[in-house]
């Protein structure tokens, strides 16, 4: 399970958090709670994937309370994905991971989660509707929104 998902998961967690440092912490967190809680895994309710990803966003939202303060970052695409297939990956890779954490600050909250889901973690619109409790469209829309909110403050700098 670990090294199927850690990879992911980091990704996930380091487009939440300010360093790779704290993702290297909080990852470790996780799966020491799905450790822990392995037998409450129920596979007719989702993927292994899905279940840490569960996990995931409730040891970031630990963290962020824990430094009561909230600076959210994005680790956004990787070079698997052809620009062709996925042109919001393409900008966003484009204009660097940098840049676009400078600039989260100007979606909603659950569009930031949608992005760092879609990008940080890779996730499908069906994957990301499931851990946000949405539809897939519904997700679709929340990252679709959060990107063209990013091209729009990111071409004013």
């Amino acid at each position: 399970m670990y090294r199927e998902h850690v990879a992911p998961i980091w990704r996930y967690v380091r487009s939440r958090v300010p360093s790779d440092v704290d993702a290297d912490d909080v990852t470790s967190e996780i799966f020491m709670q799905a450790m822990r809680s392995a037998e409450r895994f129920d596979a007719t309710r989702g993927t292994v994937g899905g279940w840490l990803v569960g996990i995931a966003r409730h040891v970031v939202a630990d963290w962020w309370r824990q430094r009561a303060r909230e600076s959210p970052s994005a680790e956004v695409g990787t070079d698997s994905v052809s620009d062709a297939t996925d042109p919001e990956g393409a900008v966003l890779r484009r204009d660097g991971a940098d840049e676009v954490r400078r600039h989260l600050g100007h979606l909603t909250p659950r569009e930031r989660e949608a992005v760092a889901l879609r990008f940080g973690s890779e996730m499908t619109s069906e994957q990301i509707g499931a851990a946000l409790g949405i539809s897939a469209t519904a997700a679709r829309m929340l990252v679709y929104r959060g990107v063209g909110k990013l091209r729009e403050v990111m071409g004013d700098d």
